[in-house]
């Protein structure tokens, strides 16, 4: 193993919170994470410190560092924590409302995303925000993979989509342009803008229309007979 592969594993290590297994550990890093939670919501991530987090939370230094060898290990943590209430929230939306389009249920999951980050600042922040290790990357490409998935879902149920192996993969690019137009609004204005989230809708939109097409056929349920009695 050569020097930069060495450097690159240190990097990805110190991105990674240490989970605790004990009670007492445990209770530690949630109110860490409070802390955190004030913390990110008052200043940029960029203006925190482990330092500071300790003398917020209340916590002992050398607990901090314990769990987060670096700030980055924190935010990575936080994001964790938000994108398991997010799962909650937004995927938890399993059965969307009848749509009369492909494109409706497009909109309505977007619609979820922006309104998640809208009552959660410090979750807008972590996602969006300039501090972003390979660990938070990783974690946010996963939500993002998991917001295809329920996009598929939901629309295979409605309507008949065309046979293809590609269809994850395209959804999630679309998950993906609409995430690049917040990400841009947000580091331009520090929040979701209107127009930002109507281009991100269209853009996405755009993007599997060139698969969809305009229209999807509706799919009919199917009822089995009823057998007469005997």
């Amino acid at each position: 193993m050569n020097q930069i592969d060495r450097r690159a594993i240190s990097r990805r290590d110190t991105a990674s919170p240490r989970k605790p297994q004990r009670k007492n550990g445990r209770e530690k890093y949630e109110k860490l994470l409070d802390a955190l939670e004030t913390l990110i919501a008052e200043q940029d991530s960029t203006d925190i410190s482990l330092a500071n987090l300790s003398q917020v939370a209340g916590v002992p230094a050398a607990s901090v560092y314990h769990f987060f060898p670096s700030v980055d290990a924190s935010l990575t943590a936080l994001a964790e924590r938000h994108y398991k209430s997010f799962g909650d929230v937004v995927l938890g939306h399993s059965d969307f409302s009848p749509a009369d389009s492909w494109q409706d249920m497009l909109y309505h999951l977007c619609d979820l995303v922006r309104s998640y980050y809208e009552d959660n600042i410090s979750a807008l922040k972590v996602h969006y925000g300039p501090q972003s290790s390979w660990a938070l990357r990783q974690l946010q490409m996963e939500n993002n993979w998991r917001l295809a998935d329920t996009l598929i879902k939901n629309l295979s149920r409605e309507f008949e989509l065309p046979p293809s192996q590609d269809w994850r993969d395209r959804f999630m690019c679309a998950i993906n342009i609409n995430d690049s137009f917040c990400s841009q609004a947000y580091s331009r204005f520090g929040r979701i803008t209107e127009e930002a989230a109507a281009e991100g809708k269209r853009a996405a939109a755009a993007y599997l229309k060139l698969y969809l097409g305009e229209l999807l056929q509706r799919r009919q349920l199917r009822f089995a007979p009823l057998e007469a009695s005997a």
